[in-house]
């Protein structure tokens, strides 16, 4: 019997990710990219939005750029008056879907860093991640709209997250009373977001015992907590349950030998469950989870000048983005091949 790749059928979107474009990507971003830095950091983050605007449209796909102001007593704008100087951007890309365009898979991963570091990790893998997805989904029709965010300002407050959160909530969950259709709103009909993924800090792990901590203890018969850094954590809340365990198991079957936590039992979301883009998107009752190598509680070089390339286990990195491509493209519903003559 022929097996089907004798038979030339087309590669998984997982077999397309490629470590070289990852680190490719990463080493793009300017090192300094804090909104809260010094003006050569600002002047960073934004070439960063400009460059990622710029690679979206390099894979074929058109960018938005979402718009939001924001500023700081702490950050130093020469003209308090320039709006330009207080306007930020997210960039997101739409992979459309066939029949089901309203229903939307949002995959969300922030550009920007803090001031004491090159963040390679924070958020620079996520990032990487995020182009990935889109430049190996974009050939893989699926029923459900695929939404790409490239958030800004996640280190300052989920900013650039809940300034897109507010605007989709006005566009697509109308106030009682008030039709789809006002004033305002873009689509025919509202859209459904049916999950959101934060992919934040991916590439960092350890096989040392006692290299993992948790903020949750271990519940006899419930969780056990990691105590070795060897896994990917899938963290969101039990009402969102059925869909973290159908992206954990899409995620082991895409990436064979990929270790995942997930943390999908807890009624509400402890304060560090909730330090990413996800959280915003949470509060819109939105199935939303953040996907991570658990920041602080695993990588010692996090928000530090040492959180570089090089302490990044980038084969462990390509196997996560892998299982999350396969998974991406399964929970959004792969549209059924054309039938040929």
């Amino acid at each position: 019997m022929l097996s089907m790749c004798a038979l030339g059928a087309p590669p998984a979107p997982a077999s397309l990710v490629s470590t070289d474009r990852l680190v490719d990507a990463i080493r793009s971003l300017p090192e300094k990219r804090a909104a809260l830095g010094s003006p050569e950091h600002r002047e960073g983050l934004r070439r960063a939005e400009s460059l990622l605007t710029e690679r979206v449209r390099a894979l074929g796909l058109t960018p938005t750029v979402h718009a939001f102001t924001w500023g700081s007593p702490g950050a130093e704008i020469d003209d308090p008056a320039d709006a330009s100087q207080i306007t930020w951007h997210n960039i997101i890309v739409d992979l459309p879907g066939t029949d089901l365009k309203s229903e939307v898979l949002l995959i969300g991963a922030h550009f920007d860093a803090v001031p004491m570091g090159p963040g390679a990790d924070d958020n620079a893998t996520g990032t990487a991640a995020a182009l990935e997805l889109a430049r190996v989904l974009k050939d893989f029709p699926t029923r459900r709209t695929i939404r790409i965010a490239f958030f800004n300002l996640e280190e300052v407050g989920l900013v650039g997250s809940s300034a897109y959160a507010a605007d989709w909530k006005r566009l697509n969950q109308p106030a009682p009373g008030e039709p789809p259709d006002a004033p305002g709103a873009t689509t025919p009909s509202p859209e459904t977001i049916i999950g959101m993924l934060s992919l934040e800090m991916l590439g960092y792990f350890s096989d040392e015992p006692n290299s993992q901590k948790s903020p949750i203890p271990s519940q006899p018969g419930v969780f056990e907590a990691p105590t070795v850094g060897d896994s990917i954590a899938l963290v969101g809340i039990a009402r969102d349950r059925t869909f973290i365990r159908e992206l954990s198991e899409a995620m082991l079957v895409s990436a064979p030998g990929l270790k995942t936590t997930v943390v999908d039992f807890v009624p509400v979301a402890l304060p560090d469950m909730t330090r990413s883009d996800h959280r915003p998107f949470m509060a819109l009752r939105v199935p939303a989870l953040m996907v991570t190598d658990t920041a602080n509680f695993r990588n010692p070089h996090y928000h530090k000048a040492t959180d570089t390339l090089e302490t990044l286990d980038l084969a462990r990195y390509t196997l996560v983005v892998r299982g999350l491509a396969g998974a991406v493209h399964q929970l959004a519903r792969p549209a059924p091949a054309a039938e040929t003559p």
